[in-house]
């Protein structure tokens, strides 16, 4: 029975019926045994045909599922992660914190992959070779942290070089901009998307296809990717983590005409980001690839409720709940994009929905204050905006959910 049929619809595939499914078995067993037939009186034959219809009925059954869960939303774990090798995108991968660090030391010095830097706390790992040039400076270099976790990198932190290096070499390290937190462990949902995301992959030479692409780069976080028209025939490409030659290399493959592409760039506040110039060796030809570099902006949410009735609500519950969701919400803000007043207050309802009911909520008022100092929505909106190549920051401690106590 390896042929049995399979009926692919709109709705994907579907059960064969087992009258269908009984009149195949018949066939094929009267087509190897001469003289069989299962038209007889009820007798052992004919119950034994049923028995077998019906086993037969739920190998198919088995077939259906199997066919209708190739897809990223609906296959179990290990066949989701053979979708992901296949689209080149594996689960975890380039979700610790990273940071680019500059050496100083003796010119033509090769910083060889591996080498460890510290910050003191933690410990991160260099992915690519790197050369000292005659100037006694490299270039950035990609660091990732050897151990999962997310935590802040400030500039100027990473001075340590825990790898042995020959007594008659100079060199030392620091980090001329801040690192890029790393993300939790990625959850089966999100790897869902991120696969679907990957298989989704879009024409060569389109802005989606760029995306998809960069997405593909091991530590690049997707809502710190934008590619923005800057004037007429000039456009900045953004990119947030991931090693800058293996970004350009994403760029490089996807842009059809790099000569379009800037990285001077000069927000509307005056801020003036950081910015990678990438020399990419297709021999015998060079090219230079620049791309713009987000930093972050750290935010600070309060949030104030109130409530009717008589029934009592404890506040250290509602805030349990609340505060996750707002984190959660702040840090996938995408680069350069407002946070939404009312998403927040849409958020607090769902999330304390199961100690507070929206029944009972009669004030939600909310203040975001970046980088410490408060900030008014845009005007006519519930849109508070931050700088244009930046994007949002936050944790537990910068989210306050209190209750009102008739002065705050």
């Amino acid at each position: 029975m390896s042929d049995l049929p399979v009926v692919i619809t709109q709705a994907g595939a579907q059960p064969t019926p087992p009258q269908e499914l009984y009149d195949k078995l018949i066939t094929s067993v009267a087509a190897k045994v001469p003289g069989y037939t299962a038209n007889l009186p009820p007798a052992l034959i004919t119950d034994l045909a049923s028995t077998s219809t019906g086993a037969i009925a739920l190998i198919d059954h088995a077939l259906v599922d199997t066919i209708n869960s190739v897809t990223p939303y609906g296959a179990n774990i290990p066949l989701l992660q053979q979708l992901g090798s296949i689209y080149g995108v594996q689960r975890g991968i380039g979700t610790n914190t990273s940071v680019l660090v500059v050496f100083m030391g003796s010119p033509g010095f090769v910083v060889p992959r591996g080498l460890i830097v510290s910050d003191g706390n933690h410990q991160y790992a260099v992915q690519n070779n790197a050369v000292i040039p005659a100037s006694g400076q490299s270039a950035s270099v990609y660091c990732l942290a050897t151990a999962s976790g997310s935590w802040a990198v400030p500039a100027g932190t990473v001075t340590q070089i825990i790898t042995s290096i020959p007594a008659k070499i100079t060199l030392s390290v620091t980090n001329t901009l801040e690192g890029t937190p790393g993300l939790e462990e990625q959850t089966i949902a999100d790897y869902r998307a991120q696969v679907m995301g990957a298989g989704m992959f879009a024409v060569q030479g389109t802005p989606d296809e760029l995306k998809s692409a960069l997405a593909n780069v091991a530590g690049v976080h997707a809502n710190l990717i934008a590619f923005r028209q800057v004037e007429l025939g000039k456009w900045a490409i953004i990119v947030g983590g991931g090693d800058p030659y293996e970004v350009a290399r994403a760029i490089y493959q996807s842009v059809p005409d790099i000569s379009m592409l800037t990285a001077d760039v000069v927000s509307g506040s005056g801020y003036v980001p950081h910015k990678e110039v990438i020399t990419l060796n297709d021999f015998p030809d060079s090219y230079v690839i620049p791309y713009v570099v987000p930093s972050s902006q750290a935010a600070t949410v309060m949030l104030t409720w109130d409530s009717t009735g008589t029934v009592f609500t404890d506040p250290a519950s509602v805030s349990v709940l609340a505060v996750p969701a707002i984190v959660d919400y702040v840090n996938a803000v995408y680069v350069g994009q407002p946070i939404n007043i009312y998403q927040l207050q849409t958020l607090f309802q769902k999330a304390v929905s199961s100690v507070l009911s929206v029944e009972q909520i009669s004030l939600i008022r909310i203040r975001v204050a970046i980088d410490g100092v408060i900030v008014e929505p845009d005007p006519n909106t519930g849109l508070v905006s931050g700088d244009y190549y930046k994007y949002f920051t936050t944790d537990a401690s910068h989210v306050t959910v209190q209750k009102y106590d008739g002065t705050n």
